[in-house]
């Protein structure tokens, strides 16, 4: 299939990133994540308009771009939803700017650019004068990122498409996902004599590998000691002195929760440094005990795989409040097991001054790779590629766990660096144009059932 508006797509995909569609709490009427997703899905929506297709705004929650009719829905579940752009970016994360065949931005590759690719690949579709057997609906996510609060909303009025697939992961076919389980560990702070810690703060969300943690400090007047200790664990760090205190600013890489491996954790050096000051009781201590630098779950009695792969623990964000030190654990868990299991492991594995709270979280998913749904998405990836699709199982946690009948497909291809949740994301023309040409045949083989 040729993707006859190329320009228009790469334009589009330029326009949808440069709104900084980040949650915050400027919520009002008809944007209840904020003003920036507000535009980001409005935008959308009027493209999908001014491409020919119906559309419906669910009171900012959600929405949809629809084409044809038929008694089933065929769901193409994209978001529009942004993680913060965090540090290290070498150009602007909202700029949409497109250097030797790269488009950079936040959002490019996680969710905006292969949303806009859907959108064009259907678009070509319909231009073509092909007509679906199944209703087909790109539905627009505004809260992916979050608490799926979008899909609690949509999903009751729209009702839920019989089949589907995400572009929010990666190639070939995602048959499985791993559980998710967001959870929060809390210890009253103890300080060494003398050393009197004011504050440590970092992080932006749990489900992001935290690049940046700040900690203050009362007490301590050698800064040689904190260098030679920092160059000692290997830590990135920069120093602020004022009249309150001596501050630590630790500095680690970005990436997707569902993937701790991949980045540089700060908050991990944070507490390195706070053992190393003699921070040797309390939560400070378990955490840099059983959590430290390791994201396998081992120090909090949750080390677990199964043929679809291990757990994955990240420690997401890390504040004071109160004089107690509260932090956030993004816990992806293989399919084989169930939250209540994963919990009474990590219960059993605490210690007694430890306070543990689970914010719960998501199902693992699995499809069976004989559906017709895998099978005809195998086929077009073939098709496209020339390769064989294998199925995988992800950290990740997709839009497809909305649906009874559906998968991740893409958008990152085998071998690709994963840039979700990373400093200077972007997505290349050449990628974005394939990708519209093989979400637009999915949408042709799976639109008229029967007849792929």
């Amino acid at each position: 299939m040729i993707i006859g508006n190329r320009d228009e797509l790469i334009q589009a995909t330029q326009e949808i990133v440069r709104i900084a569609s980040v949650k915050d709490a400027s919520a009002g009427e008809g944007k209840p994540f904020g003003e920036g997703i507000a535009r980001a899905l409005e935008y959308a929506l009027a493209k999908g308009r001014e491409l020919g297709f119906k559309t419906e705004n669910f009171s900012g929650y959600a929405g949809h771009i629809e084409f044809g009719e038929g008694p089933e829905t065929l769901g193409v579940l994209c978001h529009l939803d942004v993680v913060p752009a965090g540090e290290g970016w070498s150009m602007d994360p909202f700029g949409g700017e497109i250097i030797d065949g790269k488009l950079y931005g936040r959002g490019t590759i996680d969710d905006k650019g292969p949303a806009m690719a859907v959108l064009y690949g259907l678009a070509a579709l319909k231009d073509s004068g092909w007509q679906p057997q199944r209703r087909i609906r790109i539905i627009l996510g505004c809260d992916e990122e979050s608490g799926w609060d979008c899909m609690h909303h949509y999903l009751p009025i729209a009702g839920k498409p019989e089949i589907g697939f995400t572009p929010d992961a990666e190639f070939p076919v995602i048959s499985s996902e791993k559980g998710i389980l967001m959870v929060e560990l809390s210890g009253a702070l103890q300080c060494p004599k003398g050393i009197e810690l004011v504050d440590i703060q970092g992080g932006n969300r749990p489900n992001m590998v935290p690049d940046r943690c700040r900690v203050k400090l009362r007490g301590i007047e050698d800064e040689g000691l904190l260098v030679k200790t920092a160059t000692k664990i290997g830590a990135k760090m920069d120093l602020e002195r004022d009249e309150s205190g001596i501050t630590m600013v630790f500095k680690g890489v970005s990436a997707h929760g569902s993937m701790p491996e991949t980045g540089v954790n700060a908050i991990s050096y944070a507490l390195a440094m706070l053992h190393h000051l003699g921070f040797e009781q309390g939560i400070i201590n378990f955490l840099y005990e059983h959590i430290g630098f390791s994201h396998d779950g081992r120090g909090l009695n949750i080390e677990v795989k199964d043929a679809f792969g291990p757990l994955t623990a990240n420690t997401g964000v890390i504040s004071l409040e109160d004089n107690r030190v509260k932090v956030l654990v993004d816990i992806r868990y293989p399919v084989s097991f169930t939250q209540e299991q994963i919990l009474d492991r990590l219960t059993a594995g605490l210690s007694a001054d430890v306070t543990l709270l689970s914010h719960g979280g998501k199902g693992p998913l699995h499809v069976d790779g004989d559906s017709q749904l895998i099978q005809i998405l195998q086929r077009v990836y073939e098709k496209h590629t020339g390769e064989e699709a294998k199925l995988i199982s992800i950290g990740g946690g997709t839009y497809a766990r909305a649906l009874d009948n559906a998968v991740a497909f893409g958008p990152v291809f085998p071998g690709q660096t994963e840039l979700a949740h990373q400093p200077d994301e972007y997505i290349s023309v050449s990628h974005l144009v394939k990708l519209a040409e093989i979400y637009g045949e999915a949408i042709a083989k799976l639109g008229r059932p029967g007849r792929d």
